[in-house]
């Protein structure tokens, strides 16, 4: 996944095998933010104002994960595919 040098509230996680951006100081992933706004349908305020997080934190999460939606998608797939193995959904 590209990193842009002008994102200011986003950040690796270190002490995560995500590649996925984060915003800064939260561990929210930028795909979270992405589900906030068009899946529940929350307007980028709204999205803010519920994460504790700045409006232009959304705005970057926002045009992160279009920059890399792709990139995104397969690693999510991964992390899925990773969990299913190890029977992590399964009922007891």
């Amino acid at each position: 996944m590209a990193t842009r040098a002008e994102y200011q509230h986003l950040e690796n996680r270190p002490d995560k095998s995500t590649r996925e951006l984060c915003v800064r100081g939260t561990g929210i992933r930028a795909s979270t933010i992405w589900h906030d706004r068009y899946v529940w349908r929350h307007p980028p305020a709204q999205v803010a104002q519920d994460r504790d997080i700045p409006l232009e934190a959304v705005y970057e999460a926002l045009v992160y994960c279009q920059e890399n939606w792709e990139a995104i998608c397969e690693e999510q797939e991964s992390e899925r595919e990773q969990l299913d193995k190890a029977r992590f959904f399964d009922s007891p």
